[in-house]
């Protein structure tokens, strides 16, 4: 990655003090070439998080659609037990089936009415 270079300033030598600008150029391209490598590792370091974020979000939608399909599975059960107990209870009072049915309807109809 960045290495930094120390200068050390001698006082008994002033030309140690000057810097070329080819020795500018050369730290400017050492400079690029960190940069572009620090990108590069931000750039794995960020589609590794992707992977990971993507993997937690396919786990949980299959969670949640198993969750959904099992309260789904016992909704439907206890529809057909209640429809069972329904049909058992008209089977055994029908005439007074039809008269609730009837009354129901009519309630129905006079409330539309208004």
């Amino acid at each position: 990655m960045a290495t930094a270079k120390t200068a050390t300033a001698t006082t008994s030598n002033p030309a140690n003090d000057t810097v070329s600008a080819r020795e500018i150029e050369e730290n400017i391209e050492r400079i690029r070439g960190d940069i572009a490598a620090l990108a590069g590792s931000l750039k794995k370091y960020g589609s590794g998080k992707t992977d990971e974020y993507k993997s937690k979000a396919a786990a949980a939608g299959e969670d949640l659609t198993k969750m959904s399909q099992d309260a789904l599975s016992d909704l439907s059960a206890e529809l057909q037990k209640y429809e069972r107990a329904f049909v058992a209870e008209v089977r055994k009072r029908p005439l007074q089936s039809i008269g609730i049915a009837a009354g129901i309807g009519f309630l129905i109809a006079a409330l539309v009415r208004r």
